[in-house]
């Protein structure tokens, strides 16, 4: 699915979203890019509120190789024959779809979504009924793929986190599904390259300082503290990660900050020094060689 169809399927699953919203079609009433004209069939005839109307908007962005903003509205009409229903009842039951999921589209892009804000507004409509709403920003961010070539700080770090935390999901060690929630049983791990800097050089080894970080997606701030901590303290015992070619990456430096934003940041912070080597071992040659057939 692209990632349009994926935030329908989020928002028309939720049982508890779904009660609260108005039906066209049978289905919640929930569309993008505008909802249907008042006198389409789908309606029956019944109320066309309360309904949600989603947006997102993609762009390019230095951090992420995309990012972006979703705007959600949720709509209710206040009349005396409105059920009690307000946007204010329905925004909590909005993010919680959101919250701590990925969503992995047909192109293999995987995205999470921060909430941004809330801000509530009214409308007047054309029989002059009252129309109060509630418009809430996500901000999307793009987990994209962070394998490199060999040898790969990152790829290595994930497979050390996995062999710690077998039952987690761990991006570029697991097959990720579409919809993917974050749990206190099954939190999710990402881990990125955010930049690598030549260190050291000598005659054989190029040295080079990979700064990573680490995200832990987790409902429970008790369970991402826990694992935070787990996870360093582990890190400075050993005091290097092996990489794929079997090569040390030495930890230079480690730092945990449980005030970051786990989506956007990450909370652990590594710097690992691994090397090049210049020259690779030459295999052995067998010159001259003479075959006697009998």
């Amino acid at each position: 699915m692209i990632l349009e169809e994926l935030i329908y399927k989020r928002f028309t699953e939720s049982e508890k979203l779904a009660d609260m919203l108005a039906t066209f079609s049978g289905s919640p009433a929930v569309f993008s890019p505008a909802a249907p004209e008042d006198n389409q069939s789908g309606w029956r005839g019944k109320s066309q509120y309360p309904r949600l109307i989603y947006n997102y908007d993609l762009q390019a962005n230095e951090e992420r190789n995309s990012a972006g903003t979703l705007s959600v509205f949720v709509y209710c009409q206040n009349t005396q024959d409105a059920e009690e229903v307000t946007p204010e009842g329905i925004e909590p039951f909005v993010r919680d779809c959101l919250k701590d999921v990925l969503l992995k589209s047909t192109d293999g892009s995987i995205y999470a979504f921060a909430w941004a804000r809330s801000d509530a507004f009214e409308m007047e409509e054309k029989r002059n009924d009252l129309i109060m709403g509630t418009e809430i920003r996500f901000d999307i961010l793009e987990y994209a793929s962070q394998e490199t070539t060999d040898p790969d700080p990152i790829i290595a770090t994930s497979r050390y986190i996995k062999e710690m935390y077998p039952d987690c999901v761990v991006l570029g060690v697991d097959v990720v599904a579409e919809i993917t929630k974050a749990s206190k049983e099954k939190p999710v791990i990402y881990c990125r390259l955010t930049n690598a800097e030549l260190a050291e050089q000598t005659n054989t080894v190029v040295w080079l300082d990979g700064k990573i970080s680490v995200h832990i997606l987790c409902p429970d701030s008790g369970v991402r503290r826990k694992m935070a901590m787990a996870i360093v303290q582990s890190l400075s015992l050993s005091g290097e990660i092996i990489l794929v070619d079997k090569s040390p990456m030495f930890i230079r430096r480690l730092q945990i900050d449980n005030k970051s934003d786990y989506l956007k940041d990450g909370q652990i912070f590594i710097t690992g020094r691994y090397g090049l080597l210049r020259y690779k071992a030459k295999p052995y040659e067998l010159n001259h060689a003479t075959v006697n057939y009998s």
